[in-house]
């Protein structure tokens, strides 16, 4: 097991203990329900889910490339993967989160190596290579079971796909503001991440001595990853459509709802 020094009397017992999963988060378990052990970080979820529900739909209008839509729904796993993570605590529950991480950064992976492909071909070297790849990747972690292997190999492959679609937009530069900025959002993400880890201590003290359930919510550092992750992740699937786009010459723009939320569109063409 690799639970955390700060766990502490603040944890309950809830629906799905024991805790068998070798990771366990700063935010307190079942304090506000029995039946989801870490409510902050599984609702937090929704900000992976909505998103690439809405991009599933948008894709499917477009009658867009296949590998958009399943790049949508591998953000969609991964949400609902870490929803039953948090909501749980159990090692098969862990690992629908971690490896489904793993198969979505090689779709995105796949769609930023194939820009310049032709339209609608699939590149199956490339298809399986990465396919085995995760799977490889897979199997080492389920074997040795240790975080750190998983974050260090994820971390390495989302590298890769940042600098190949920076190669990418330095060719085909529309779209460069809307990268950098679900990037930085991204970052920040990781950013806080790093906060709920290594500063867990501090955070529960200052979560302490605010007064309201929802204020304390606001310093649950592990929920803001997944909200920041999903939304930069989000921009950065509907950057590489946009881009595919311009390749194929297609007619395309990127709108913005309530002047934030981007939204692919086309006005002759499917992307």
């Amino acid at each position: 097991m690799y639970l955390p020094e700060w766990k502490s009397d603040a944890d309950f017992s809830g629906a799905w203990d024991p805790i068998t999963s070798n990771l366990d988060w700063c935010e307190s378990n079942y304090v506000w329900s029995y039946y989801v052990a870490e409510w902050w970080n599984t609702w937090s979820n929704l900000a992976m889910i909505l998103p690439s529900l809405y991009g599933m739909i948008t894709m499917y209008r477009l009658g867009a490339e296949k590998q958009f839509f399943v790049s949508f729904l591998s953000l969609f796993c991964v949400g609902l993967g870490s929803w039953l993570f948090h909501m749980t605590l159990t090692y098969p529950m862990q690992l629908v989160d971690e490896l489904s991480m793993l198969y979505s950064v090689s779709m995105l992976l796949y769609c930023a190596f194939e820009i310049r492909s032709d339209y609608h071909t699939v590149n199956w070297p490339l298809a399986i290579g990465l396919a085995l790849l995760a799977s490889g990747v897979s199997a080492i972690y389920v074997v040795i079971g240790h975080p750190v292997f998983h974050q260090l190999t994820y971390s390495f492959m989302v590298v890769v796909l940042v600098v190949r679609s920076i190669v990418t937009l330095r060719e085909y530069p529309r779209f460069w503001r809307l990268f950098a900025v679900g990037l930085g959002i991204y970052l920040c993400g990781f950013a806080v991440w790093e906060l709920d880890v290594h500063h867990c201590g501090q955070l529960r003290e200052a979560r302490s001595e605010l007064p309201f359930s929802l204020m304390q919510g606001m310093l649950e550092m592990h929920a803001w990853w997944h909200i920041l992750a999903g939304v930069g992740t989000y921009a950065h699937i509907v950057v590489m459509a946009a881009t595919r786009s311009l390749v194929l010459k297609h007619d395309v723009t990127v709108d913005f709802l309530l002047g934030v939320f981007p939204v692919l569109r086309t006005k002759t063409h499917a992307v």
